[in-house]
This record gives C-alpha cells, structure tokens and sequence, in this order.
C-alpha cells in the first residue's frame, strides 16, 4: 500500500488556495450593495430583500445616497427608517438633496402615522436645510401639518409664513389656506 498521505495534503492545500484565495480578493463585490442591485429588488417587489441589504449598506461609512429613497418608501418600521437617517446625517455636514428628498418621504410617513417626535425633528431638519431638495415646499407643508396635529399653532404658522416665501407654491394654495383656517379657529377654540 502506497503512503498517499502527502499527496493528499498537497491538493487539499491547493484546493484550499484556489477556492479561498479568489474568494478573498472577490468578496468585496459579492458583499458590496449597489443602486442597480437595489433597484431591481425594489423592482420585483422584494421588499424585504431590500431593506436588509439597503439597511446595512446605508449604515456604512460611505453611502449611496441613491439607495436611501428606495429604503425610505420600503422600509416597513419607521423607527428603523429614523436610525438609518441619524446615522446617516451625524456622519456628515452636509448631504445632497436626494438625502433630504427621503427625509420628505419620512415625514410623509410621521404625518400618516402619527409620530410627532419624529416629524418635529426631522422637519425642523429639513426646513433649516433641505432647500436643495425638489420637494422643499411640500416638506414644508407636511411639517406644518405634522405641528398642527402636535397642537404646536405658533409654529405651524411660521412655517406656512415661510412656505408662503415661495413663488412655486400654486399647487399647494388651497391646502395651506384650509391649513391656515384650520389653525385659526384651533386657536380661537383656546382663547
């Protein structure tokens, strides 16, 4: 019987090498999320998918700002939704208008959800500089509302006052004066 011991080790070895090896210097674009893998997720319909992935790519030192409305409009608990945004806005000084765009879609989700505490926050936070985003106004009307219901008047009125600043506003008139009227007699009903 011929001692195939070493043999057998040296093909383990090189298997061990040509397995591993490659496997190492791949690994970073087998494990890395981008916008395209993303979108196709969001695509198909596989939320969940999205958001795992999306989450913990988000959470990283460098994001793709591209990933976070999908993750917005996907993400089911809006507490997760908060953490991923915090991470997000303490990592830097400023952020591109898509950031600012998720916020909107957010507050969205405060206002139907009731979140006060987080509408408040993250409105003040977008009405002091999210003016790059292109849903600015809208942010700021939904901020307003999200402060009305809180039962913060003074303040939802500063904010359609400043909403009113703007000269892109048509589509939005009617609902700030129903705002404004709604405010008006909230107050009279306190006095």
């Amino acid at each position: 019987m011929k001692n195939t011991q070493p043999v057998w080790r040296f093909v383990k070895n090189r298997l061990f090498g040509f397995v591993f090896v490659p496997f190492l210097f791949f690994s970073q674009r087998v494990f890395s999320t981008d916008f395209s893998d993303v979108y196709d997720f969001y695509k198909k319909g596989n939320y969940d998918t999205l958001v795992k992935v999306s989450r913990a790519a988000l959470r990283r030192e460098e994001v793709d700002y591209k990933i976070l409305p999908l993750y917005t409009a996907s993400e089911k608990d809006p507490e997760e939704i908060d953490k991923t945004l915090r991470s997000i806005y303490e990592k830097k000084e400023s952020h591109p208008g898509i950031f600012y765009n998720s916020v909107f879609l957010f507050l969205e989700r405060c206002l139907v959800l009731g979140d006060e505490s987080s509408g408040i926050h993250w409105g003040k936070v977008f009405a002091e500089k999210g003016s790059s985003s292109v849903r600015y106004t809208e942010g700021l009307y939904t901020y307003a509302c999200i402060l009305y219901e809180a039962g913060n008047f003074s303040e939802a009125k500063q904010i359609l006052a400043k909403l009113k600043e703007f000269g892109s506003i048509q589509k939005l008139i009617k609902k700030i004066k129903i705002l404004e009227l709604s405010i008006e007699k909230k107050m009279e009903s306190q006095t």
